[in-house]
């Protein structure tokens, strides 16, 4: 009996000594987890990088045998199905002009899934309020900034609401 007791003794240890060492082994590198150190300094680059913008060759522009053609849109809206998925996080910054996490990217992590599963859910709901044939228009000036804003959801005939 002494014996199985000591064995197990013996392999408790070791688990926990590796245990241990893993635990203590973690990625040292990272300093500062919040402020990215790169950001600000100067381009990373290697040697062919180096090497072939040292290389003086004109780039080649391809011709079309037709002449260009300029594409404006009336009025500067695009026009569009519902957005029954759209996140209005996706592409806001922070306002306080630094390259780091902020309490938003937080928020997110929780908001878009949830929100993404709630509009899955509830896919007949928004379908039926929202019928996918309905044309709607956009301009490309951000909304305004909050968790939900609502869909922009400016039929054509009506007015344009600010695309997130």
């Amino acid at each position: 009996m002494s014996s199985s007791r000591s064995g197990r003794r013996w392999i408790r240890g070791i688990v926990g000594v590796a245990a241990a060492a893993a635990l203590a082994s973690g990625c040292q590198l990272v300093k500062a987890p919040f402020t990215d150190e790169l950001a600000g300094g100067p381009a990373v680059t290697t040697p062919s990088v180096e090497a072939a913008r040292a290389m003086s060759v004109q780039p080649r522009l391809p011709h079309r045998p037709h002449a260009p053609v300029e594409v404006h849109l009336p009025g500067g809206t695009v026009t569009h199905g519902p957005l029954y998925f759209r996140d209005p996080f996706e592409s806001t910054d922070c306002d306080d002009g630094r390259f780091a996490w902020s309490g938003e990217d937080y928020l997110c992590w929780l908001y878009g899934p949830s929100r993404f599963l709630l509009n899955t859910a509830f896919f007949p709901v928004s379908a039926a309020v929202t019928p996918p044939w309905r044309i709607m228009k956009s301009d490309a000036r951000p909304g305004p900034r909050a968790p939900d804003n609502g869909p922009d959801d400016a039929s054509s005939d009506g007015p344009t609401d600010s695309a997130n």
